[in-house]
C-alpha cells in the first residue's frame, strides 16, 4: 500500500512534510515526496490531512480479567483506536488475580487475546506483603522470585506506595528498595505510584473530623497535596541511590516532583488531566474530575506544561481507569470512584492543546504522544515514530476541523470525562496498526456481535499483537 498526498509528522521535523509511504508486511519500506505506484498496489488518498504516527499510552487500565464491569480490553482498545493510540501497556493491578506471578500473566493473556483491538506490553506486580509479620528475608524471596519468573513477559514492574486496593497491598519501603533492585538487575523499569502514605491518611482523617464523611473537594485536594508526592518522591530517590534511572514515577501532577525526578536521573510522565484542568474545575467538574493524585494549582498546571515542552517530563499518559456511574457518583469525595477514560482523549487533546495552541513543538509533540514512551519501554526499534523499519502505526487526522467532545461517543464503558463539552481541533478520521485499518469515520456500518457498539472500528486486520513474546 501506498499512502499518498498526506503531511506526515517525521521524527525532528518542525513542521509536517508531504511525502508518500510506502507499506509492506506491515511496516514502513520507503518514504520519499513522490512514490510511483506498482501494478496492484493499494492506494490511501490523504489529501488535505496530516499522518501522525500512532499513538503510545502505557497507563491503562482495561480491568481484564476480573474488574470487566468496569472496563474490558475490548472497549478499551476500541476506545484506544478511536483516539490514535496503536499500543498500550496495561497495568497490573486492576485484573483479578493481579499480575504478581507468571501463572497470573499467562491468564491475563488468555482473556486479552481475544479482545485486543490494539498492540499491547503488560507490567507485572510488586505488591506488599498481605501479613507484614511474615519477616522481611521472607517478603524479600518472594519479591525477588516473583520478578524474576515475570521479567521475560513483562516491558517493567508497578508498585504503591500508597494503594486503594485490597487486591494489591502497598509496598513498604523495605519491599520498595527490594523492587527497584530486582528490577535494577533485570533490566526492567520500576514504576512507582508516589504519594507518601503517612501523610494522606492522618490528613484525610483530619480534613474529616473537621468537615464530616461527605467533605469538599477542596478537602480531597488537601489530602493529597503537593507535599504528598514530594515526600514520596524522596524517598523513593534515596532508596533508589545509584539505580536511579531504573526509577519511574507514575501520573506526576506536582511539578516539583517531575524536577526532583529529572534532576536525579529518574524519569516520570505525567497524564492529559494535569494538563487540562486545576483543582478550581472541580466546582464544574465535581467527581469526573477525581483522580489520585488530583489535580493541583493553577501555577503547578502552567508548570507542568513548561516541563513536558522542555523534555523535563517524558511523556504522557491517560491513566485510563473508568467506572460505573454509581462508583463515580456516591454523594462523597472520599468514596467517589478515583479515575477516568483517557485513552481516547490522549492524543487529541495534545494535538489541540499541545501543538495547535503553541505549547508543544512538534518533535515535543510526537515525544510525548509517542516516541518517549517507546524508548523508555524498549519498544522503539518497531514503535513509535514515522520511519523506514518500523510497524506502520499511524492516524489520519484533519488539523483544523473542530469539534465538541461528548463523552456520551465514547467507546469505553466508561462515559463520564471532565473532557466532555471541550472543543478541540484536529479530528481524527482514521487509525491504522500494522498497516491495516482498525477504525474510520466512514465506517459506521453496524457490526454482529461484541462490535455492534462500536462504529467505525473494523477487525478484519485482525487483533493486537503481545509486545513480549515472539515479537520483539
Amino acid at each position: 500500500m501506498i499512502v499518498q498526498n498526506g503531511m506526515a509528522a517525521l521524527p525532528k521535523a518542525e513542521k509536517p512534510l508531504r511525502v508518500d509511504l510506502r507499506i509492506e508486511e506491515g511496516r514502513f519500506v520507503e518514504i520519499a515526496p513522490s512514490l510511483t505506484p506498482r501494478n496492484g498496489e493499494e492506494r490511501l488518498n490523504a489529501q488535505g490531512l496530516w499522518i501522525l504516527p500512532g499513538g503510545i499510552d502505557p497507563h491503562v487500565h482495561f480491568d481484564t480479567p476480573g474488574f470487566t464491569e468496569r472496563e474490558d480490553f475490548l472497549h478499551g482498545s476500541a476506545e484506544a483506536a478511536r483516539g490514535g493510540v496503536t499500543t498500550v501497556i496495561d497495568m497490573p493491578c486492576t485484573s483479578l488475580p493481579p499480575v504478581v506471578s507468571r501463572q497470573a500473566l499467562e491468564q491475563k493473556i488468555s482473556h486479552i487475546r481475544p479482545q485486543a483491538l490494539v498492540d499491547y506490553g503488560l507490567f507485572g506486580g510488586v505488591a506488599g506483603a498481605v501479613d507484614p509479620g511474615e519477616g522481611s528475608q521472607v517478603d524479600r524471596s518472594r519479591i525477588d522470585r516473583a520478578m524474576e519468573e515475570l521479567a521475560e513477559g513483562v516491558l517493567g514492574f508497578k508498585a504503591y506506595l500508597l494503594s486503594g486496593m485490597d487486591t494489591f497491598p502497598q509496598v513498604n519501603y523495605d519491599e520498595l528498595e527490594w523492587a527497584i533492585t530486582g528490577a535494577s538487575r533485570l533490566g526492567r523499569p520500576l514504576l512507582l505510584h508516589a504519594e507518601d502514605p503517612t501523610y494522606v491518611t492522618l490528613t484525610t482523617e483530619r480534613l474529616q473530623r473537621l468537615h464530616g464523611k461527605t467533605g469538599t473537594w477542596d478537602d480531597y485536594v488537601e489530602s493529597r497535596g503537593e507535599a504528598a508526592e514530594l515526600m514520596a518522591v524522596a524517598a523513593a530517590l534515596a532508596l533508589a541511590r545509584g539505580r536511579e534511572k531504573t526509577l519511574h514515577v507514575v501520573h506526576v501532577s506536582t511539578a516539583e516532583a517531575a524536577e526532583t525526578l529529572f534532576a536525579a536521573g529518574a524519569t516520570c510522565e505525567t497524564c492529559g488531566h494535569y494538563l487540562a484542568f486545576n483543582r478550581e474545575d472541580f466546582a464544574a467538574k465535581g467527581s469526573s474530575l477525581k483522580t489520585a493524585p488530583p489535580v493541583k494549582g493553577k501555577q503547578n498546571q502552567k508548570r507542568l506544561w513548561e516541563l513536558l515542552s522542555r523534555g523535563t517530563i517524558g511523556f504522557v499518559t491517560s491513566d485510563h481507569a473508568p467506572a460505573r456511574p454509581e462508583e463515580k457518583r456516591t454523594g462523597s469525595v472520599w468514596t467517589d470512584y478515583g479515575g477516568i477514560p483517557g485513552v481516547g482523549t490522549l492524543v487529541p487533546y495534545l494535538f489541540s492543546e499541545g501543538y495547535m495552541a503553541g505549547r508543544l513543538s512538534l518533535p515535543r509533540f510526537l515525544e510525548a504522544i509517542a516516541l518517549s514512551a517507546a524508548r523508555r519501554y524498549g519498544l522503539d526499534q518497531r514503535k513509535g515514530s514515522i520511519e523506514v523499519g518500523k510497524d506502520a502505526d499511524f492516524s489520519l487526522i484533519s488539523p483544523q476541523e473542530q469539534y465538541v467532545f461528548q463523552g456520551k461517543n465514547l467507546y469505553s464503558k466508561g462515559k463520564d470525562t471532565p473532557f466532555d463539552g471541550m472543543i478541540l481541533r484536529g479530528l481524527i478520521k482514521s487509525t491504522w496498526l500494522r498497516g491495516q485499518r482498525i477504525y474510520g469515520t466512514e465506517e459506521r456500518d453496524s457490526k454482529p456481535g461484541p462490535y455492534a457498539d462500536l462504529p467505525g472500528i473494523r477487525v478484519e486486520g485482525g487483533f493486537g499483537k503481545n509486545l513480549t513474546w515472539g515479537y520483539r
